[in-house]
């Protein structure tokens, strides 16, 4: 196959050694593990074949709770098994996951219908895409409408998932290429297929395990058309756990401040995390200055951790105002942060 190399390499998630212990043995039956194909990228591709055409795939091999274990896996392009690796996962009660991904290039030989696999011991994921070589399509126009960073306020007790979103528009029906970076550290590359006029959002997660307060600098890139690129400020508040520990605490409230157009009401979210015994039946609401937005009721689950996440809102003002999170059961605790607005 002309052009075409396959670079493999494994990423455990979720804080994990990235070895097994002394016990770590085959995977039993019982155990068998679930593979996910999360991207793939540029998906189908249509255009130039001048220069080699870089393929990313990302996935996932999960195992559910148990005993150390050896897991197998392979990517697969065509049905022609191409190199294959062993994961090896550590002891856990909670499930495992680690993250595997591939590169390649396809050039004018390779031009037709091709599909991806990733196969772990009986489980498999599979995606389909086209490669077609032609004269290189002109470029879109893509435009930043608004971007949205987490505003962090909670306990640093341990890793944090932080997400930033954008909204863009392009002047045709197309597929762009993106990537989020966090204080110079790139994420893998994304695609998402946009219309012509349509604010589509765009956006990735990632970790944080910084345990003291700070700031730094999130930047969304597109890496095809036009090449835009927006960057915003992002930051982190460290709390203690209070003394003596409420039966039920509010352990983190991110609000997502909102940089860009204000043609229209910002369009505007935020998460919050409870700490509470398993079974624990919280009610709490959401208020924006004082106006509810939203009420729940939800049951803490086995980890003790409850995530949540009101519905997206708009706001009228177009300006910055106060955000509470409020439980109205239990210890009753509220949280009133800053929920920012820039318009740009």
């Amino acid at each position: 196959m002309r052009w075409t190399t396959l670079l493999l390499g494994a990423v455990l998630l979720g804080g994990l050694p990235a070895v097994a212990g002394p016990a770590s043995a085959a995977v039993a039956a019982a155990d068998t593990p679930q593979v996910v194909i999360d991207g793939l990228t540029p998906g189908s591709y249509s255009g130039t074949c001048a220069a080699p055409v870089t393929y990313n795939a990302a996935g996932r091999v999960v195992l559910p709770p148990g005993p150390a274990a050896d897991v197998a896996y392979s990517w697969q392009l065509d049905d022609k098994e191409v190199r294959g690796a062993t994961l090896s996962f550590p002891e856990s009660t909670q499930p495992r996951s680690q993250a595997v991904s591939a590169t390649w290039n396809y050039g004018t030989s390779n031009a037709g219908a091709h599909r991806v696999r990733l196969v772990a011991q009986g489980a498999t994921a599979e995606q389909g895409f086209n490669f077609t070589c032609g004269p290189a399509a002109p470029p879109a126009y893509v435009t930043f409408h608004d971007m949205l960073t987490p505003l962090f306020r909670g306990e640093c007790n341990g890793a944090v998932g932080l997400r930033a979103e954008a909204t863009v528009v392009a002047d045709r029906d197309t597929e762009i290429q993106y990537r989020v970076v966090v204080d110079g550290v790139p994420g893998w590359p994304r695609s998402q297929q946009v219309n012509a006029g349509v604010k589509t959002h765009i956006g990735d997660f990632w970790y944080s395990s910084a345990q003291a307060s700070g700031s730094g600098n999130i930047r969304i890139e597109v890496l095809n058309h036009n090449k835009p690129v927006k960057e915003e400020a992002y930051n982190r508040v460290c709390r203690a756990v209070p003394s003596p520990v409420p039966y039920v605490r509010i352990s983190a409230l991110t609000p997502m401040a909102y940089y860009g157009s204000c043609d229209e009401a910002p369009y505007l979210t935020a998460y919050g995390t409870f700490r509470a015994p398993a079974g624990t039946q919280v009610s709490y609401r959401w208020l924006m200055n004082g106006v509810q937005l939203e009420g729940n009721t939800l049951t803490v689950p086995q980890n003790g951790i409850l995530q949540i996440q009101p519905a997206w809102w708009r706001q009228q003002s177009k300006q910055s105002g106060n955000l509470t999170l409020e439980v109205l059961n239990n210890d009753r605790p509220t949280l009133t942060v800053t929920q920012p607005v820039s318009c740009q």
